[in-house]
């Protein structure tokens, strides 16, 4: 290939022809995003997974993986798609859409333990079935877009912590830029990411019911985030009055929060922004 330079007709620039989409380069960046997605961990009961696929929310999909005996192992979810749909607002205790679940459990042969997705693999592990394993928790997850919905959540913690920003002069980001990264998932969304001095993550809590299994997924992920960002102060808002809190669960959160308030204590929320940020 060659191309002659403007104004110097004598002279030419040769260059090498360079194929940008060969099997060769396909298979490098695929192989590069697979790598850069997985993240594996010791955990005290076994391994937490990472793996290099997304719910229809942005998360990334996480699952633990639990010996049993020396040749068996449990794949877990930790309960994060039906505490997903339920928080978008899926009432699975409807006919229509326990029907779909279970439809999608019988395919790819899950088992539901309370809120978790569960499946039984012979040790040593294929790679195959746990990414099988994370694909079925996709396709469940996506009964989000063919669902009856429950009585929709009412958005009040979340208008209330926004308004209450603005009014302090905040400067925050929202909606896909609100995020914080962990060692295990790669990507944390929250609701707001106050930029001040110091970053403060807040998450409101719209849902409603029993807070145990919610809480605890969410302690995981603020550890999580904490252990990338030494820095990062975490921040929580809830409605004690129509929200399920029970002693234990209050104090997961007051644990793994510099910020943990009922929604409505303006006061001492923005004592304790203004602290956390400077």
């Amino acid at each position: 290939m060659e191309h002659r330079l403007p104004n110097r007709s004598n002279t030419a620039l040769k260059t090498a022809s360079v194929n940008f989409l060969s099997p060769e380069a396909c298979r490098e960046a695929l192989t590069r995003f697979w790598s850069e997605g997985l993240c594996v961990e010791q955990a005290k009961d076994g391994l937490i997974v990472a793996l290099p696929l997304l719910y229809p929310n942005g998360l990334q999909v996480i699952i633990s993986i639990r010996p049993i005996t020396n040749f068996q192992a449990i794949l877990t979810d930790r309960g994060e798609t039906i505490m997903s749909l339920e928080t978008s607002g899926v009432d699975l205790n409807l006919q229509r859409n326990s029907e779909l679940l279970e439809e999608k459990l019988k395919i790819f042969e899950l088992q539901q333990s309370g809120f978790e997705l569960q499946k039984a693999v012979r040790l040593p592990l294929d790679g195959m079935d746990v990414h099988l394993f994370g694909e079925a928790l996709v396709s469940a997850s996506h009964l989000i877009y063919r669902h009856e919905l429950a009585t929709p959540k009412t958005q009040h913690v979340y208008n209330a912590i926004r308004g209450l920003l603005v009014k302090d002069n905040f400067n925050f980001l929202e909606q896909e830029q609100a995020y914080v990264i962990g060692e295990v998932e790669r990507r944390i969304r929250v609701d707001f990411l106050i930029t001040d001095k110091r970053a403060v993550a807040c998450k409101t809590v719209e849902r409603q019911g029993r807070m145990r299994e919610y809480i605890e997924q969410w302690g995981f992920r603020w550890w999580d985030a904490k252990q990338h960002n030494k820095k990062l102060s975490r921040a929580m808002f809830y409605d004690p009055d129509n929200q399920e809190w029970d002693d234990e669960s209050l104090r997961i959160g007051q644990n793994v929060c510099e910020i943990f308030f009922p929604y409505f204590e303006a006061d001492n929320i923005t004592k304790a922004l203004f602290r956390e940020c400077n």
